[in-house]
């Protein structure tokens, strides 16, 4: 198992229920223990793809158990737990190099042999692993208030798409919610998907690579002006705050030489 995407997620998870943890006890229930667990019920479930495809398929479905009252509180307090979870999960499957049948559903299950901070974790596929990857599912999400409403792409400082999607797909193949006629660019070569403070882009395993403001990334936190760099493309991100013009947009672009 890689730690280090394990501590990414159990850094996101004590940011996100520590505080409701320490509200109900004297003693903090371990953000860490629940981030290991779905870590490792992952890695306990997993299975090989169809055919000849040598990836392997994590589960989908995940089932936490835990103390009543502390179901009642997180659920009280964090209505968008699940979701939240289920957005690490898919974040660390990516991550680990695995694939899913479909986006993965967290559930809240309150256990009453369970007392204080013992928590249980297990996982299962809702159905026979295909090919298909949680990659290319949108995941329904809730985003707070703040959210930019703006957020755009400029593709070669002509074509501007805005970013309305929770997830956008971006290669050379059909079926990509941005499509790019660049032979230099990967049939799935990133993703772009929606935070509750911004947008984050993902390198799904392109041949090229992805860069940022000429630095190589597999995955970054986009911020307005960032120049994304895939195969002989350029798409600029800008969140539109003042109500910019396409004009504005584009004015200062610099194409790359093919």
């Amino acid at each position: 198992m890689k730690q280090h995407h394990i501590a990414r997620l159990e850094h996101h998870l004590e940011t996100l229920v520590e505080g409701a943890f320490a509200s109900l006890f004297g003693r903090r229930i371990r953000a860490q223990d629940l981030a290991l667990q779905l870590a490792r019920a992952m890695e306990d479930h997993l299975e090989p793809a169809s055919g000849d495809d040598p990836a392997l398929i994590a589960p989908d479905q995940y089932v936490i158990r835990m103390n009543p009252e502390v179901q009642t509180d997180l659920l009280e307090h964090h209505q968008e737990l699940s979701e939240t979870l289920s957005d690490h999960l898919l974040d660390l499957a990516t991550a680990l190099g695995y694939r899913m049948a479909a986006a993965p559903m967290v559930n809240l299950v309150a256990d009453p042999s369970l007392d204080g901070g013992r928590l249980s974790v297990t996982a299962a596929h809702a159905g026979q692993s295909t090919q298909s990857t949680a990659l290319l599912q949108p995941i329904a999400l809730t985003f707070a208030p703040d959210q930019p409403k703006e957020a755009h792409l400029v593709i070669n400082g002509t074509q501007d798409v805005p970013l309305d999607r929770e997830i956008i797909n971006i290669g050379r193949q059909r079926g990509n919610h941005i499509v790019l006629a660049d032979p230099h660019v990967s049939r799935h070569h990133i993703q772009i998907r929606r935070r509750r403070d911004g947008f984050m882009l993902f390198d799904v395993g392109s041949q090229g690579g992805t860069q940022v403001n000429q630095v190589r990334v597999r995955e970054h936190h986009l911020r307005s002006g960032d120049l994304i760099q895939i195969g002989r493309s350029q798409l600029l991100y800008l969140v539109d705050d003042l109500g910019d013009t396409q004009a504005d947009r584009t004015q200062g672009f610099d194409p790359v030489e093919s």
